[in-house]
């Protein structure tokens, strides 16, 4: 680790070697979060693209004071994995929103017992977006797979510049490949109602006031129903609902770099505290 100190002290002196440093530093970048707080691969991802933009200034700011460039950089993705964890949350609540739906348009009067009129088709509902993020909003559409009603397809096409049935097909492939954790799902959650089924009886027997002997047996017993209910609910919560943006990458057939960028930079877009200015000043 001291010949990457040097090297960081050697480019902050000559301005060279920048390449060789942004490769052996990104992978670090990229599996802090997983191997510090356990995120899944599309939140490191996330990270590594607010992070990048910020890594010049880590390289140029590192000052030797007697410990590592390792030691100063795992502190500064320490503070920043901590503050785009806030961040992220108030994302997702516009990420959640971002994709809605418009209600039908409603018929004028005259045009109520018109046989040939027809409800207009409804659109996606995102003001924010640009012709050039179709893609991206493609990108999200996928995501959300799962909760994409055969009502809001079309909409959804329309939105995307897909095909209808195109994006039916990619909506089916992405949702077979999502069974194996639905199975899992429904597996928990029974193992989970049965848990919480003997918990409620063993509650109501010890409410009757039994017998110490037995009680304390109840007692037991009804513990470990409870840490079965837990452990399935914990279980539950770990099971992917929607597919990753690898998953996403491969039915496209596009780099997984480019899933996630358009991602990141929609989501960004749909956040209500996004400023394009200072985005392209920072």
């Amino acid at each position: 680790m001291e010949n990457l100190t040097a090297r960081v002290l050697e480019y902050q002196r000559s301005q060279t070697g920048l390449e060789g440093l942004v490769a052996e530093i990104a992978p670090r970048v990229l599996h802090y979060p997983r191997r510090r707080f356990g995120w899944d691969e599309d939140a490191c991802s996330e990270f590594y693209l607010f992070f990048h933009p910020r890594l010049l200034r880590v390289l140029c700011r590192f000052r030797d004071q007697g410990k590592p460039f390792e030691s100063y950089l795992s502190s500064v993705l320490h503070w920043q994995a901590r503050s785009f964890s806030h961040q992220r949350k108030k994302d997702e609540q516009a990420w959640a929103m971002g994709f809605r739906l418009e209600p039908a348009a409603a018929p004028e009067p005259d045009e109520v017992h018109d046989p040939a009129w027809s409800p207009a088709p409804r659109r996606l509902a995102s003001p924010r977006l640009r012709i050039a993020d179709r893609r991206s909003l493609l990108f999200l559409v996928l995501k959300c797979c799962r909760r994409l009603q055969p009502e809001h397809l079309a909409a959804a096409a329309a939105a995307t510049g897909v095909e209808p049935h195109r994006l039916a097909d990619l909506v089916d492939r992405l949702r077979a490949g999502l069974e194996p954790a639905e199975q899992r799902l429904a597996t928990l959650r029974e193992r989970r109602n049965r848990a919480f089924s003997q918990a409620r009886l063993l509650e109501a027997e010890l409410a009757g006031r039994p017998d110490p002997g037995p009680a304390e047996r109840l007692r037991l017993r009804l513990a470990a129903a409870n840490r079965r209910m837990a452990a399935a609910i914990e279980r539950m919560a770990r099971v992917r609902r929607d597919p990753t943006n690898r998953e996403v990458a491969r039915v496209l057939g596009v780099p997984k770099g480019t899933v996630d960028c358009g991602l990141f930079w929609l989501k960004r877009r749909l956040s209500p505290g996004y400023d394009p200015d200072r985005e392209r000043s920072a």
